[in-house]
């Protein structure tokens, strides 16, 4: 009975250690995954990650905050891009798509052709469009103005309060937090007939671009309204 008794305990131990070292592997890669690197910083200007200065060629992972006073580049390790002017945007991945948290300033962004994306902005939230690449920007002005304007691909946006949908494409730039048409006004949204730049209503500079493929948008004016 005694040498049973011991057995089962052998047993028992045996089953633990092995349900340990099952989840080990697990654990790991979850490590790896939140620990891998987003992409890296380029500018000349002043910039911080969190509350450190980041000098150009800076690391920036799952979770960083970026505050930029002069334009940034951050270079994605997907090989999209986004240039930020006066802002503040924090960065990370669930999954395989791309999550960016934009809490004021000017951001331009270039996102490649078939990249999962998620643009959170004040009440909007702007997902889908990977059918092509994106390329356009984005302004928020600390006061609940959100304007996005596009030059290439769409995104749709989500009024996270309304629960209102519309789509942001070069035909139809998105302008929320000002008087706009009825039948915008459930979702926040007066779409314009010609671009808005975002970087008026973010009250920011045009600046100069540290980067190349960050394509701007333009003043033209859109097909229905010449």
């Amino acid at each position: 009975m005694a040498y049973r008794s011991v057995q089962i305990k052998a047993l028992a131990i045996a089953m633990s250690l092995l349900a340990i070292f099952a989840a080990v592997p697990f654990t790991a890669a979850e490590t790896i995954a939140a620990a891998s690197p987003l992409g890296t910083i380029a500018s000349n200007g002043s910039v911080t990650v969190g509350n450190t200065p980041a000098p150009s060629g800076t690391t920036i992972f799952a979770g960083d905050k970026i505050t930029s006073v002069q334009p940034a580049l951050i270079n994605f390790e997907t090989g999209s891009r986004i240039e930020m002017t006066k802002a503040a945007a924090s960065f990370s991945r669930q999954g395989k798509t791309t999550l960016v948290q934009a809490d004021k300033g000017l951001l331009r962004f270039n996102f490649k052709n078939g990249e999962s994306v998620q643009i959170n902005a004040g009440k909007f939230q702007f997902t889908e469009g990977s059918d092509s690449a994106r390329v356009g920007e984005l302004g928020l002005d600390g006061k609940g103005r959100i304007v996005m304007n596009m030059t290439e691909g769409r995104f749709e946006a989500l009024n996270t309060e309304t629960g209102a949908r519309t789509e942001v494409s070069p035909a139809k730039p998105l302008n929320a937090g000002t008087q706009g048409s009825a039948a915008a006004a459930g979702a926040g949204v007066s779409t314009t007939s010609s671009s808005i730049t975002a970087g008026i209503i973010a009250g920011v500079a045009s600046g100069v671009i540290v980067g190349v493929g960050i394509k701007e948008a333009t003043d033209e004016k859109s097909p229905s309204s010449r």
